[in-house]
C-alpha cells in the first residue's frame, strides 16, 4: 500500500464486503438524524398510522437509500431528486400505490409532490408534531443537513405552544408569528422558507392541498450563503438547489468523512474538502467512489 493506487484497489475490494454497507447504514441514520425518532401520532387525527406503519417506513427509507447508494450510478443527487417511493400494501394504503402488493415496489409520484429524502413520509413524520406538521425542525434539518448551512443557538429558546394561537390559523401563520422578532428572524429568515415548503405534507407525511380550511401556502424566498435569492414553491425546488450547490455538497462529504475518518476534513489539510468536493462533483457525484478517495488521502496523508 505504497501508492494511491494500490490503496484505491483496496478500498474498492473491501466496499464490496457487508460491514462496508453497515458502515454506511450507520453513516446515514446519522446524517438523517434517524436515531431514537418518535413518529407515534394522535389516533384520532390520523387513524391506521400505527407501530406496523412506522417500521415499515423506516424500512422503506433504507431500501431507497441503499439502492441508490449500491446501484451502478451510486449518485448523491439521486437521493434529492428521485420521485419514488418504495412502498408494500400497507403503506399504500396511505401514500397511494397497489394495495395488494405484500412486497415493497416503486411508486412514482408526481416530481413536484415527492423528492427524494426531502419528502420520504419517515422524515417527514419524523420532524413533525404528534398532531401537525412542524415547519421549524423540518427547516433546521433542511437547513443543517441538506443545504450545509450553520445555525447560531437561539438567544431565547421559546416552545411551541398550540393551545395558545388563535385556532383559525394555519401552521404558517402560527410560526410566522411565533418568530417574527428580529432576534428570531437572524436564523428563521433561513429555516422558515425551508420549512415552510413542505406545509404540503402532513404530519404523517401525506400530501395536502389545505391546513385548517385554508389553501396550504409553500412560497417562499430563500437566500442563499452567497446572497442570491432563489424562490422556493415545493421542496423540489430546494432539492434541486441541493443537487447543485458547493455548500450543500461540502456539507455532505463534512458528515461522510468525519463518520469515515472520525477527525475533520481540515486535520488533513485546508485543501482537502475542497479537493474532495471537486473530485465528486467530477465523478458524477459517486458516492462509492467517494469512499474510495476518502481512503485513499487519508491512509497517504502524512
Amino acid at each position: 500500500l505504497q501508492t494511491s493506487e494500490q490503496v484505491a484497489n483496496q478500498a474498492r475490494r473491501m466496499i464490496a464486503d457487508p460491514r462496508a454497507r453497515e458502515k454506511l447504514d450507520g453513516f446515514f441514520e446519522h446524517w438523517l438524524e434517524l436515531e431514537e425518532r418518535d413518529l407515534s401520532k394522535d389516533n384520532k387525527m390520523f387513524p391506521g398510522f400505527d407501530e406496523q406503519t412506522v417500521a415499515d417506513l423506516r424500512h422503506s427509507l433504507e431500501l431507497f437509500i441503499e439502492e441508490v447508494v449500491w446501484g451502478e450510478s451510486s449518485d448523491y443527487r439521486q437521493l434529492l431528486l428521485d420521485n419514488h417511493l418504495l412502498l408494500n400494501g400497507e403503506l399504500a394504503e396511505f401514500y397511494g400505490g397497489d394495495k395488494e402488493s405484500r412486497e415493497f415496489v416503486p411508486v412514482k409520484f408526481d416530481p413536484q409532490q415527492r423528492a427524494g429524502i426531502l419528502t420520504h413520509p419517515y422524515l417527514l413524520s419524523a420532524f413533525a408534531y404528534h398532531n401537525t406538521t412542524s415547519p421549524i425542525h423540518r427547516g433546521v434539518f433542511l437547513t443543517r443537513n441538506i443545504v450545509g448551512r450553520r445555525l447560531k443557538p437561539p438567544p431565547v429558546a421559546v416552545a411551541f405552544k398550540d393551545d395558545e394561537f388563535d385556532p383559525s390559523l394555519t401552521m404558517r401563520e402560527k410560526v410566522t408569528h411565533l418568530t417574527r422578532d428580529a432576534a428570531c428572524m437572524s436564523c428563521h429568515s433561513v429555516i422558515n422558507p425551508l420549512g415552510f415548503s413542505l406545509e404540503s405534507f402532513d404530519a404523517d407525511g401525506r400530501w395536502r392541498t389545505t391546513d385548517n380550511k385554508k389553501t396550504v401556502n409553500t412560497k417562499s424566498d430563500y437566500t442563499t450563503l452567497e446572497g442570491n435569492t432563489i424562490p422556493l414553491q415545493s421542496a423540489r425546488d430546494i432539492a434541486e438547489f441541493a443537487a447543485t450547490s458547493p455548500a450543500a455538497h461540502r456539507a455532505f462529504i463534512t458528515a461522510l468523512f468525519h463518520h469515515l475518518v472520525k477527525q475533520p476534513t481540515a486535520a488533513y489539510s485546508g485543501e482537502t474538502l475542497e479537493k474532495l468536493r471537486n473530485d465528486f462533483a467530477a465523478n458524477n457525484f459517486h458516492i462509492r467512489d467517494l469512499l474510495v478517495e476518502v481512503a485513499t488521502l487519508t491512509s497517504l496523508h502524512q
